[in-house]
């Protein structure tokens, strides 16, 4: 159930960049969702990655920076899990280097940290949900 309306609200959110993409700066909202997603559980990759993937193809028409840097979080969380263990400052660096890769693909820094403020709440909300599914 989490799965399908995380999915959603990014679909959502993939419109509304699109909508209003040149009319104000905001958050990537799609991307925002979906690493937050990715964060929670490193074993949603499975789902987030091709969602990922549909989200560059669809404003980029590519395989941008951005689903390349996302595609080795999952790889980087396991390797960090193993040596450092599960922690959030990994994980934050993790989100950094996603969000400057965004900065690389053209998004403005102001839209990079409203995408940053969005993410984290979200991040916290959904770990508190897989937390309570598992129990």
């Amino acid at each position: 159930m989490i799965t399908l309306t995380v999915l959603l609200l990014a679909l959502l959110g993939l419109n509304m960049n699109m909508a209003f993409s040149s009319s104000l700066i905001q958050p990537d909202w799609a991307l925002a969702l979906l690493l937050a997603s990715l964060l929670a559980k490193r074993h949603n990759w499975f789902w987030v990655l091709p969602a990922i993937l549909l989200h560059d193809v669809t404003f980029y028409w590519s395989l941008a920076t951005v689903f390349m840097v996302v595609a080795m979080i999952p790889l980087a969380m396991i390797y960090l899990d193993q040596h450092l263990g599960a922690g959030l400052p990994q994980r934050l660096v993790l989100l950094v280097l996603a969000l400057l890769a965004m900065m690389a693909d053209g998004w403005t820094l102001q839209a990079c940290l409203l995408t940053l403020c969005l993410c984290i709440p979200v991040w916290h909300l959904l770990t508190r949900q897989y937390a309570q599914q598992a129990a």
